[in-house]
């Protein structure tokens, strides 16, 4: 690690689906290309490939927000959700109640105000509604999970025998 990161902190967004990219990365593993996380050594490494001037960093910057779905077929204790999160930000969907949120996070961190229908969060709302139905579109679940019967894959990636996640 760079000498200016050793006890630095970094407020970027990294989620659970950046473990295994960066596993995979820490082992000279290429992630397969369905993988929707990143590795992040990106963020304290200088990665850059063999024939590239640029880190990774600089060539893909980092997420400024991320979509989360919350599925679930027995909504007893939580609904159903979608949400577009940000620093500032965060608009939630409960889809299935025909009820959205929005939380100024800065102002409001524990999320208890919703302003969603204030006057001066109109245009906010509005592009994070658009963006939300486009990530909504891009990410469909393939498949309904069918846990009653233990099956809890979605899309089982099947690895190939040709050597495809071996480093080359």
């Amino acid at each position: 690690m760079p000498a200016d990161k050793v006890g630095s902190i970094d407020d970027n967004f990294t989620l659970n689906v950046d473990l295994a990219e960066t596993i995979l990365g820490a082992a000279g593993l290429k992630p397969h290309e369905r993988m929707q996380g990143r590795d992040i050594s990106d963020l304290y490494l200088p990665n850059k490939s063999e024939d590239d001037e640029k880190t990774a960093l600089e060539e893909t910057p980092w997420r400024d927000e991320f979509f989360y779905e919350f599925t679930f077929d027995d909504e007893t204790y939580i609904p159903s959700s979608n949400a577009l999160v940000r620093k500032k930000w965060k608009f939630i969907d409960w889809y299935g109640h025909n009820h959205e949120q929005l939380f100024d996070l800065e102002e409001d961190p524990l999320e208890f105000t919703d302003v969603k229908d204030r006057a001066e969060n109109a245009e906010i709302l509005s592009e994070m509604r658009s963006k939300l139905a486009m990530y909504k579109e891009q990410l469909t679940e393939p498949r309904q999970l069918n846990c009653e019967s233990g099956d809890y894959s979605a899309n089982p990636v099947v690895i190939p025998d040709d050597g495809a996640y071996l480093p080359e």
